[in-house]
């Protein structure tokens, strides 16, 4: 199955060569750091090559490819395979092969409630928690954000928005939250990289940011709410119109 077409500009943190894809369908520079665990970066390297759709829907995972670019033994790629087809991200078909699952809209659905439902948590206690320094934490991945976006680097976009909502999470003081949340929101986060090109998307996101970063700076745990819920519930509004778009990526 082709790839989407996605409009992608290399940026000074991410070379061109950072974007082209070895025949593992991993970034060509991606490599492993003797100096930490092996199975971990390869399920954080495969993860990412998927949410990212270097590797779209059913497009097949072959770890002889993978073993050779990483130089490393087949184990830890067959474990991260698993922990990815735990999660929705992978199919393993004996006989047949390891492939790129399509988007699951059950579990699309499951993952936008269960996070809402964390989130909205999170920033109830991390209003509790609110200090000058995380405020500053939280203008500057604002900026950096708007800067990706007017680079045209919509993978960096997503990665500050990331960084955005795990940083009110952490501020919940339940450092285990953001884990959760991003272990459930696979499937989101596979239409987001299509739905950020949407006319207008990146700007309608900045803003919405800032809405909640002004409502912490006045500890309103009512304006945090509310607008949390807002920017949850337009984000998921972009990705049906991305859905009703590519009907052929989803099961």
């Amino acid at each position: 199955m082709p790839r989407p077409a996605l409009n992608r500009k290399t940026t000074e943190k991410r070379p061109a060569q950072a974007e082209a894809a070895a025949p593992s369908g991993l970034p060509l520079d991606a490599r492993i750091d003797r100096g930490r665990p092996i199975p971990d970066q390869v399920y954080a390297l495969l993860r990412r090559t998927i949410v990212t759709l270097r590797l779209p829907p059913g497009a097949a995972i072959v770890e002889k490819d993978i073993t050779q670019q990483l130089g490393i033994s087949r184990t830890p790629v067959r474990d991260a395979v698993r922990l990815l087809a735990e999660e929705g991200l992978v199919n393993i078909k004996p006989q047949s092969g390891t492939f790129v699952a399509l988007i699951n809209r059950e579990q699309l659905e499951e993952g936008r409630l269960i996070r809402r439902a964390l989130e909205i948590e999170g920033i109830k206690l991390a209003v509790q928690n609110v200090t000058q320094e995380r405020l500053d934490t939280l203008q500057s991945i604002i900026a950096a954000q708007e800067r990706a976006g007017g680079r045209g680097d919509h993978i960096g976009f997503i990665d500050f928005d990331d960084r955005f909502h795990r940083h009110i999470s952490e501020m919940s003081g339940h450092l285990r939250l953001w884990k959760v949340i991003n272990g459930v929101k696979a499937q989101l986060d596979r239409m987001r990289l299509m739905a950020t090109p949407i006319p207008g998307q990146e700007r309608r996101v900045i803003g919405q940011h800032q809405a909640i970063a002004d409502a912490l700076q006045k500890r309103n745990e009512e304006r945090c709410v509310k607008a949390l819920e807002h920017h949850l519930d337009d984000a998921y509004a972009q990705l049906t119109k991305v859905i009703e778009q590519h009907r052929e990526l989803i099961a």
